[in-house]
């Protein structure tokens, strides 16, 4: 993988150089009369290409990003590889000065951190799709047993079934003797002997995933798999009762869960803000021509009105009025009691994936996301942000549990993990875990990966409808 990326760096690099010097060069000579310089040869591009790629391979190490597992792979990987790109496009920046290239292309710089964090972030995901599938055809898989029958253990059975980066295989469930949650897994094995289980089972991972058990088993069963050499992974349930960020300290030896302040509070607000204007003023004047043809398509197919206007909460509860183009016929919404018992989403939501209420024009938007557009002007009067929650309804947040309401704790977003992650596809309990993950974890970082990979997420039209 980091061969993979030390070449593939070098070659973004030196498309860079062929862009600017022999496909942008006549233009702007023309245009803007400005002479190009060759005087850099093409063996100079050559050497700082290979820099760069050697310092984001150093800096992809140092970040840990060739690890195996990441709690959202295709988040926590996106926003590390910027970071290094980021760090390699200035590293290289700096070896062009100190080394005194003073007609080096500031353009080929420029042109290098999106396009390598791209091509470094596709690279990774091909690369990690042809291990797995290589793991489990060579049965190479990891043989994991899940300690625990409820909720949570199921949940995360599905997931390293369907979802985990790391190709599992589930040797079963095992009910422990001091547990008293409810019994989901049905064909759970009971036994005093959990490790002598898993070891007659060739079991190599134990994911201990029952909150309810005896702290005195549980240590006996940490013991136990250290003694034997047993991988293990332990739920960290108390994070279920913890209302703010954590992180893990140490006090006299004992270790501790300390709460810090959220990430999207203070000066970072105003970070985030800057960065949702200078994106979004530019997106609207250049996405102008596509609304007029879309608010032309909608009048020659149903007529008025365009625009969809609904209450949404925002930040802190508060109430706003969300702008889309209208995809459903006029009327749409007192329909929908009508419909209640075709709902195909789980929770309070509500979603039908051939709902007879959208127009001809409106599934075409609704697949491309196109009728999310309007939602630039959310942005830019500072109701709504680029990257955030999903904005819900004022009656699906009357069902809200207290940790649930922490979602409303940042402002809502046109796009956002959810979203970039399967949309409708994910029941309402997935929704709200990854945009609790997003104000946890939120960094500017963050919200560039997940505008990043909300272009591949509209075009694969994944869960859009």
């Amino acid at each position: 993988m980091a061969l993979g990326d030390l070449l593939l760096v070098t070659l973004v690099f030196l498309l860079g150089y062929w862009l600017r010097h022999y496909l942008l060069a006549p233009a702007l000579s023309e245009a803007l009369g400005m002479a190009d310089d060759f005087r850099l040869s093409f063996n100079s591009y050559l050497l700082s290409g290979t820099i760069m790629g050697v310092i984001e391979v150093v800096m992809l190490q140092a970040f840990g990003v060739y690890r195996q597992t990441y709690g959202l792979a295709h988040l926590e990987e996106m926003a590390w590889i910027l970071r290094s790109s980021f760090m390699a496009v200035v590293v290289t920046f700096a070896f062009t000065f100190a080394t005194r290239q003073l007609y080096f292309s500031r353009f080929v710089l420029l042109f290098a951190f999106p396009a390598a964090s791209l091509a470094v972030a596709i690279w990774h995901w091909l690369y990690r799709r042809m291990a797995r599938k290589r793991s489990r055809r060579k049965q190479m898989s990891i043989r994991a047993a899940i300690v625990g029958t409820g909720p949570t253990a199921c949940d995360l059975a599905r997931f390293m079934t369907d979802r985990s980066p790391l190709p599992y295989t589930l040797a079963g469930f095992v009910r422990p003797s001091t547990s008293t949650e409810e019994r989901l897994a049905e064909d759970a094995v009971e036994t005093p002997d959990i490790i002598g289980w898993a070891l007659e089972s060739s079991v190599e991972e134990l994911i201990i995933a029952d909150p309810t058990m005896d702290r005195a088993e549980v240590a006996r069963l940490i013991y136990e798999c250290e003694r034997h050499d047993l991988a293990y992974k332990l739920v960290a349930d108390v994070f279920a009762l913890v209302s703010l960020t954590t992180r893990v300290v140490h006090l006299g030896g004992t270790t501790m869960i300390e709460s810090v302040p959220p990430p999207l509070s203070g000066s970072r607000l105003l970070v985030k803000r800057a960065v949702d204007l200078l994106i979004a003023v530019p997106l609207t004047l250049i996405l102008l021509p596509a609304g007029l043809l879309i608010t032309l398509a909608i009048v020659i197919d149903t007529g008025l009105p365009v625009f969809y206007r609904q209450r949404r909460l925002g930040r802190d509860n508060r109430p706003f009025t969300i702008l889309k183009f209208r995809s459903m016929r006029v009327g749409a919404d007192r329909e929908r009691k009508q419909l209640e018992d075709r709902n195909e989403a789980s929770g309070p939501l509500f979603k039908i994936r051939r709902d007879p209420r959208v127009t001809r024009v409106g599934r075409f938007l609704r697949k491309w996301s196109l009728d999310e557009l309007p939602q630039l002007l959310n942005v830019l009067s500072g109701q709504m942000s680029l990257v955030g929650p999903r904005p819900p309804l004022p009656e699906e947040v009357e069902h809200y549990s207290q940790r649930q309401l922490k979602r409303l704790r940042a402002l809502p977003g046109i796009t956002g993990v959810w979203q970039v992650s399967g949309r409708s596809e994910l029941g309402f309990d997935d929704m709200v875990k990854l945009d609790l993950y997003y104000v946890d974890n939120w960094s500017i970082w963050m919200d560039l990966s997940i505008m990043l990979l909300t272009l591949p997420a509209v075009v694969s039209s994944r869960g859009a409808y």
